[in-house]
């Protein structure tokens, strides 16, 4: 005798999954589907320290095309704050601001009122060996990447809406160490140690950290000088895709991170695949 057995058959209804086995109907409830879906971040209030230039600039202009209601900006150029407020249109505004100082931090995020989202990028970079290195010349590279997450987390944390995030901006210097970088890798291992405190400070408010390799921005001018091109060729061979990263790229994780409201407490890495050669 032979027993036919007739394949399970899904039947989804809404948000509701049929399934008959034959012997028995099964149903168990799944996620409502879209047909349409929105941008999470359409309609929020975004706001980038240190958005005038570079993955900043790139993240503040990816917000506003896709939807975010209003975009903040702040950076210490007058000239280039206003070249950045030019290309991002008339959803986006902007303040000077002093990425290295407590007060000038708090003014700009208290001028803002509530908003929902905050990504602080301001760093600096001063390639030195230890040895080598004069202490008051290489201060401020760890003193404005951590200092300036300092402060902004410290002050944003009143005025962001209870579903929001604070997205703070390491590298992988900070794990993926290099000669002359031991500031720099410092500064971002320090950064990823004030997220995970924050995370149970500031609960709910969501606090993640953006770790990215070599991207095509102007923070490698000051950072190779007259030997840029030939460096981030030289970089470029070594990665498994053979080019460093853009700005859009990083600037397409920087959102991620704000819109999916199960990311917490985590260090996105987006570097091509550098951390493994």
């Amino acid at each position: 005798m032979v027993t036919r057995i007739s394949p399970a058959k899904a039947v989804v209804t809404g948000g509701v999954q049929s399934l008959n086995t034959g012997s028995r109907r099964q149903v168990r409830s799944l996620p409502p589907v879209n047909a349409e879906p929105t941008s999470p971040l359409e309609g929020a209030t975004i706001v980038v320290l240190g958005g005038t230039s570079g993955l900043g600039l790139a993240t503040a202009e990816l917000a506003v095309a896709r939807g975010a209601g209003r975009v903040v900006i702040g950076g210490r150029d007058r000239d280039r704050l206003a070249a950045a407020l030019a290309l991002l249109g008339p959803t986006a505004e902007g303040r000077q601001v002093d990425g290295s100082g407590e007060a000038a931090i708090k003014d700009f995020l208290t001028g803002i009122g509530p908003f929902d989202h905050l990504l602080v990028t301001p760093s600096k970079l001063v390639p030195t060996a230890v040895v080598d290195a004069d202490a008051d010349a290489v201060r401020p590279a760890m003193d404005l990447r951590f200092w300036a997450a300092f402060h902004a987390s410290r002050h944003a944390a009143p005025l962001l809406r209870p579903d929001g995030s604070i997205t703070l901006m390491s590298g992988i210097a900070g794990t993926r160490p290099m000669a002359r970088e031991a500031v720099a890798g410092a500064s971002c291992a320090a950064v990823e140690a004030l997220m995970r405190s924050l995370v149970s400070e500031l609960a709910p408010i969501r606090c993640n950290v953006l770790s990215p390799g070599y991207v095509d921005t102007p923070l490698l001018d000051g950072f190779f000088g007259a030997a840029r091109d030939t460096k981030v060729a030289a970089i470029a061979g070594q990665l498994p895709g053979r080019r460093i990263g853009s700005p859009a790229e990083v600037a397409d994780a920087a959102l991620f991170l704000m819109g999916n409201h199960y990311m917490n407490g985590h260090v996105l890495t987006i570097d091509g695949g550098h951390t493994l050669v």
